[in-house]
């Protein structure tokens, strides 16, 4: 625009669009009912009889829409590109508002040469005289809509009578009816049913292809250590000649690795006894082998075994070397560690599972995969939650690389939800195994860091709890962050917002205009860098995320001031870096204010811990009353910290509606009159009393917060709980002598040391079992005896232990085990049934008895 006068030059660009639109709804309406005519005489030709062809009338139908559809793009294109005269707007805009007089004419007509000395005094003077009369009283438009509503009319009309005809008469109905009765006539007469029962000689019977892979053993996951030889028995069969067996490996979720078996000897059956020697697949401690078979038809189809996992443990010795042993902090954390590796391990096989027989029908395989989704997501907020208590628990400790392998398994198993949310099983499969070598990686890292740093994680003494200033200090931290955090999460998502306006703006800015818009992408770059500058705690932990989205504002800025032609795709690239920051800004305010809720967790418990000592103290006894007033006023603000966390976002979502329910001001109401009792100060034979409901209560809470945990999080802690006990000791024990015994016999044995270690571990295993109370004495002298052999045969020292007497020992262990289910029978079950049920007998010996009883039922020769 020429005319410096914005409220002039505004009037005339709203004059202009007014005209454009109404011209294109008038033109949009005149195609519509072109459109609609077209429709009607398709049925009055249909109705009439002067077409009688189906493939006529749909392309008819397709040819008018997209004639339709090409005519107005032109329109749409015509109209949005014409330029109306300004002489003409300047006329309209007059016509509606007298006051203006000529005015708009006169600037329109001398706008060239209103920089002109002699002219520059009165243009500028008609230009402040017109924008003050149309500031007053701004024009209406100067174009009435009536004959675009004309046309709207007759469209709708046409619309109308058009949907009667084809409701009232249904043309097209007619039309297929024809076309079904002219197909049948030119169908041929079916030939009339034959009586003969016999099947016709020339139909071949379909057989669908069948087959089945399995592992019969051990045919479960297995604890075992680095140097162990584990058996396997994998039988094939199938429905069609066997072309190749093979079973497959892959350590810790990577590429797997192929491992062929020999040719079957039968054409549909084949079973195969591969013995896996471990130390070949130089693995170390706490890795994760996932194993698997398959075998191939002669037609091409492939059928796999169920997945199984091998999960390397190292030697108890080096356990009981870990700080505070086999029941420390730290043996703590690797157990629930593996425990959400083996719920992992559990969705990878159940996935597997689905792929290789899935459900008969959509529905069935739909439901299938939103449960695995839905494990994936529990398992992903599991190992947050996990995140958050590793974090506090081992605050200050170089810990860093198992959090960020957790961060990442919990990024790969949202990913894996997702995934089979979509149906992607492909990339599904890919998305589990990645977050199981994440898991298995967070694992090893810290492993590792305790073994590198035993002092920074040695037992610590109890610790006391801190003094309410500084637990206060701690309150108003947390509530400070979470507000910083809110706003900083606003204030990006405003960002984004306003990003976007100006890639909108890009679109159909012309070149002169970018300038411009550089101006607003330096302000939202200037207003990112004050804000984070401000807010120091908030951007901490995204300093890299910060510093790229800076760059990518200050090259998008660069780009549009200098008229490049690579400014969209680096707004682009801002918005997606702006974008990238306020989703890190929330994945880790969200594990910084999780933590704040095991932190306020723990202040409960430990403020429990006080109510219990002066309710257990008694009248008169116990903490005086000026430090339970102050602890009952920091548990009032414990609690209201920790209901925010309950029902505030992020966290809100991370916990269940348990921790809502305990924290709702209904439930608190119990807690609110025995608080304000300690606050006040009471009398002491009523302050036992107040804090032992003040404690019920305390203690209601935090078991609804162990409760409103993801499910995978509360299983792995039951799982790590029970971990430490040895109930498989002797199982254990027996499978690791059988292992020692077959690496004895393979050509190339183990080092001396690895035997030591492979002996004592054996040894340790059967001596909790064996130390165990027997059920009579000829038992306990029985076990006594083994137990003493077997501390001669495996005596820390000896080189190589005999093989002859390992054999023995093993044959007079399992003959000892029979011995012992003999006399005990299992609950439940009638003590007078002397028959024994091979499936409750252990498995180290289990297969050498169904050898037995086989080789009974076989015809003697």
């Amino acid at each position: 625009m020429n005319t410096e006068n914005r409220v002039v030059e505004a009037t005339l660009r709203r004059t202009a669009a007014s005209w454009r639109w109404l011209r294109l709804l008038q033109h949009t309406f005149t195609l519509g009912a072109l459109g609609t005519l077209s429709f009607l005489g398709l049925a009055v030709a249909i109705l009439r009889g002067w077409l009688g062809d189906q493939t006529l009338a749909v392309g008819w139908v397709v040819t008018t829409v997209a004639v339709l559809l090409g005519l107005w793009l032109i329109l749409l294109v015509t109209v949005l590109a014409w330029r109306l005269r300004r002489n003409r707007l300047a006329g309209a805009v007059e016509s509606s508002q007298p006051k203006l007089l000529d005015r708009i004419h006169t600037l329109v007509a001398f706008e060239r040469d209103r920089t002109q000395p002699d002219m520059a005094p009165f243009y500028t003077r008609i230009a402040a005289q017109a924008a003050q009369v149309l500031s007053l009283a701004p024009p209406k438009s100067p174009y009435r809509p009536w004959r675009t509503l004309a046309h709207a009319v007759v469209f709708l009309a046409l619309v109308v009578g058009t949907c009667w005809l084809y409701q009232e008469y249904s043309p097209w109905q007619r039309l297929a009816a024809a076309h079904r009765a002219q197909r049948a006539a030119q169908t041929p007469e079916a030939p009339p049913p034959s009586l003969d029962l016999g099947p016709p000689q020339d139909v071949v019977e379909a057989k669908r292809p069948w087959g089945e892979v399995r592992i019969t053993e051990p045919a479960r996951d297995l604890r075992v250590t680095k140097v162990d030889v584990v058996p396997l028995q994998i039988e094939a069969a199938a429905n069609e000649p066997l072309a190749a067996v093979a079973w497959f490996s892959a350590r810790n979720g990577a590429a797997e690795q192929p491992h062929p078996l020999p040719a079957p000897t039968e054409p549909r059956y084949a079973v195969y006894q591969p013995l896996v020697y471990l130390d070949e697949f130089t693995l170390s401690d706490w890795d994760v082998l996932t194993y698997y078979a398959q075998a191939t038809t002669s037609a091409s189809n492939a059928f796999a075994s169920d997945v199984y996992f091998l999960e390397v443990r190292p030697f108890r010795e080096d356990i009981l070397k870990l700080p505070g042993g086999s029941d420390g902090p730290a043996m703590q954390c690797l157990n629930g560690l593996s425990a959400l590796i083996a719920q992992q391990q559990h969705v990878i096989r159940q996935t597997h599972q689905h792929l290789q027989h899935p459900p008969p029908t959509a529905k069935l395989r739909a439901q299938d995969l939103r449960k695995l989704a839905a494990a994936e997501a529990d398992l992903a907020q599991a190992t947050q939650h996990l995140y958050a208590r590793l974090a506090l628990s081992f605050e200050n400790r170089p810990i860093g690389e198992a959090l960020d392998r957790l961060a990442a398994a919990q990024q790969a198993l949202e990913q894996a939800s997702r995934s089979l949310e979509t149906e992607a099983t492909s990339q599904a499969q890919t998305d589990e195994r990645t977050a199981l070598a994440e898991l298995v990686a967070a694992r090893k890292a810290f492993q590792k860091t305790v073994t590198e740093h035993p002092k920074e994680f040695a037992e610590p003494t109890p610790e006391e709890p801190p003094p309410l200033a500084e637990l206060k200090a701690q309150l108003k931290e947390i509530a400070e962050f979470r507000d910083e955090q809110k706003a900083a999460q606003e204030f990006l998502e405003g960002l984004v917002q306003r990003q976007k306006a100006i890639l909108d703006r890009i679109q159909g800015a012309r070149p002169a205009d970018l300038p411009k818009l550089a101006e607003d992408e330096q302000q939202l770059r200037q207003a990112l860098e004050d804000f984070a500058q401000q807010h120091p705690q908030v951007f901490k932990p995204v300093p890299a995320e910060t510093e790229a989205t800076t760059a990518s504002l200050q090259a998008a800025a660069q780009a549009l001031e200098q008229r490049h032609n690579q400014a969209k795709p680096l707004t682009q690239d801002a918005l997606a870096q702006l974008e990238k920051l306020t989703d890190a800004l929330r994945r880790q305010s969200t594990e910084r204010q999780l933590a704040d809720a095991y932190r306020l967790k723990r202040a409960l418990d430990r403020q429990t811990d006080t109510f219990s000592q002066c309710q257990s103290a008694g009248p008169g006894a116990g903490p005086s009353d000026s430090a339970m007033r102050q602890t009952a006023t920091a548990t009032r603000d414990t609690l209201q910290q920790l209901k925010a966390v309950a029902e505030q976002s992020p966290t809100r979502e991370l916990f269940g509606p348990e921790l809502r329910d305990a924290l709702s001001e209904l439930s608190l109401m119990s807690l609110h009159w025995p608080l304000s009792e300690l606050e006040r100060g009471t009398s002491p034979d009523r302050r036992p009393l107040a804090a032992g409901e003040v404690r019920e209560g305390l203690e209601r809470i935090s078991q609804a917060f162990e409760t409103s945990q993801p499910q995978a999080l509360q299983t792995a802690r039951r799982a790590a709980q029970s971990d430490a006990q040895t109930s498989e000791a002797f199982e254990q024990g027996m499978a690791q002598l059988a292992s020692l015994i077959r690496s004895l016999e393979r050509p190339r044995s183990l080092s001396p040391q690895q035997q030591a270690q492979q002996s004592q571990e054996a040894l340790a295993n059967l001596q909790d079992a064996l130390r165990e109370p027997a059920e009579t004495a000829g038992s306990n002298e029985r076990s006594r005896e083994l137990l003493s052999q077997l501390e001669r045969a495996l005596r820390p020292g000896e080189r190589s232990p005999d093989l002859e007497t390992l054999r023995r020992l093993l044959a007079a262990l399992e003959a000892f085990s029979v011995e012992l289910l003999s006399q005990r029978p299992p609950a439940g079950v009638d003590p007078t049934v002397t028959s024994l049920d091979p499936s409750r007998l252990p498995a180290a010996y289990r297969g050498r008895i169904d050898t037995y009883f086989r080789r009974l039922s076989e015809p003697s020769r």
